[in-house]
């Protein structure tokens, strides 16, 4: 098999443990070159509601959404967000590169195993943006490892998130309103929101806070990088 990313052979032979403990094998699609260039966040000193790196610390931020919003962050993300993860979401996002959606399918699956949530939604793509990749990023990136249900839509905003810097970000209003499938879904249900980047938070926060609206409690989010 050949790294998605750059074409390289992929090593994926069985190992030991394996064929032995009759392990089932998660497919890889990422070479080990391309792997070292990312900056995995287990393990490291990260705030312990957004996992922002190295901090050591609740971040500034959270305690900000915190107070002005009452929200509790709960939010874990695989990668930190460098060059590789940045030449990667060009190719798969602005280049509309859509086979990449599975290039971190042995990371989100790993994970995936470790967590359990009732119900598993993401943050969908505005029309406008539908229409110009045709294909929604979010969906495809998680929709052959998770149960995905479509709870709620997104408006066309002003200015895409990509091009707005850290205020403009932060002082995005809500773009988020409920489908009629959210009514089905008991309040006291654990939810998990997908989303493909974490910046500042702002579009996870909206989701987060539009389920609070309905009265959901048990909220957490997750993200390939942050």
């Amino acid at each position: 098999m050949k790294c998605l990313n750059c074409g390289l052979e992929i090593n994926n032979n069985l190992k030991i443990s394996e064929i032995f403990l009759f392990k089932a094998k998660i497919p890889n699609y990422i070479c080990q070159l391309c792997r070292s260039q990312l900056a995995p966040l287990i393990g490291r000193n990260n705030c312990p509601r957004c996992d922002k790196p190295d901090i050591g610390t609740i971040c500034r931020d959270c305690l900000m959404w915190e107070k002005k919003y009452r929200i509790i962050n709960c939010h874990q993300a695989l990668f930190e967000y460098n060059q590789f993860i940045h030449s990667y979401f060009k190719l798969y996002k602005r280049y509309g590169d859509v086979l990449l959606a599975r290039l971190f399918y042995q990371d989100i699956k790993r994970w995936s195993l470790q967590h359990s949530f009732d119900v598993v939604t993401y943050i969908p793509a505005s029309p406008s943006h539908l229409q110009a990749r045709g294909f929604d990023p979010v969906y495809e990136l998680y929709k052959d490892i998770f149960d995905l249900k479509k709870l709620f839509a997104k408006v066309d905003a002003d200015k895409p998130q990509a091009q707005k810097n850290r205020l403009e970000r932060l002082q995005t209003p809500q773009t988020f309103y409920p489908l009629p499938a959210l009514e089905q879904i008991q309040r006291n249900q654990s939810i998990l929101i997908l989303d493909d980047i974490y910046t500042t938070g702002r579009t996870l926060m909206h989701s987060h806070d539009m389920f609070l609206q309905a009265g959901f409690t048990n909220i957490s989010t997750f993200s390939l990088s942050r």
